[in-house]
């Protein structure tokens, strides 16, 4: 799940470094080398070092990772819908049964 977070942190910021992102999820740094670690092999998250200070390492999202992105997003999205479409119907189904009551009284 955390991979999730780093993935959708990155997608809404850009790029971060590990400090970033372990002050961000409140986690210690070595958990975060892990999960970016793991996602570097994945192919969906790439590491760069500052030229400026190789100190510095940026991650960011390879074009594999905002297609995951991207797809889990859609999937939330179709999710999202069709509970709303299920909630909907759960709706008509009640108000069909007032109906159903309200009728059977007049008869």
């Amino acid at each position: 799940m955390r991979e999730w977070g780093i993935l959708v942190y990155l997608e809404q910021h850009g790029q971060a470094t590990a400090s970033e992102l372990s002050d961000a999820f409140t986690v210690t740094r070595t958990l975060i080398s892990r999960n970016t670690w793991r996602l570097i092999q994945d192919n969906l998250i790439q590491s760069q070092v500052n030229p400026n200070d190789r100190r510095v390492v940026w991650l960011s999202l390879t074009v594999n990772g905002q297609e995951r992105v991207q797809e889990g997003v859609r999937q939330v999205q179709e999710n999202l819908k069709t509970f709303n479409q299920s909630h909907d119907l759960e709706k008509l189904t009640k108000q069909v049964e007032t109906l159903s009551q309200q009728l059977a009284k007049i008869n």
